[in-house]
């Protein structure tokens, strides 16, 4: 899903802004990859945060076995919608610099090896 995003973003740029040169240049590719990484960690959040939560009974002895199906309903019924991403900023904070980077440098790698995107 991020990939698709980014590069729907980027051949979005090129199409519209790119008069002589494919290429977007890096703060371009670090725009994409920071919407499509921050839309890739509002799908899956809910989904790791259960994850975690359903990790950190599982170490407590005498903790009563919780489904992952139960436990997304117990963080609605207490905290709401909005408790299915508690903690998403520090998420992002990890996660938005490291994607971003990562596209930078897989789009110039493509560019040195001479790949071309299909």
């Amino acid at each position: 899903m991020i990939t698709f995003i980014n590069m729907t973003l980027k051949n979005a740029w090129l199409q519209r802004y790119a008069v002589n040169s494919a290429d977007p240049g890096v703060f371009v590719l670090l725009a994409c990859g920071t919407i499509s990484s921050t839309c890739g960690q509002l799908a899956s959040y809910p989904l790791a945060l259960v994850r975690t939560r359903m990790q950190a009974q599982a170490s407590v002895e005498g903790a009563p076995e919780v489904t992952m199906r139960g436990l997304f309903k117990h963080i609605l019924k207490t905290e709401g919608a909005f408790g299915l991403y508690r903690g998403l900023a520090p998420n992002f904070m990890k996660v938005i610099p490291a994607v971003s980077i990562s596209y930078v440098v897989y789009e110039n790698l493509k560019m040195t090896l001479g790949v071309q995107s299909r």
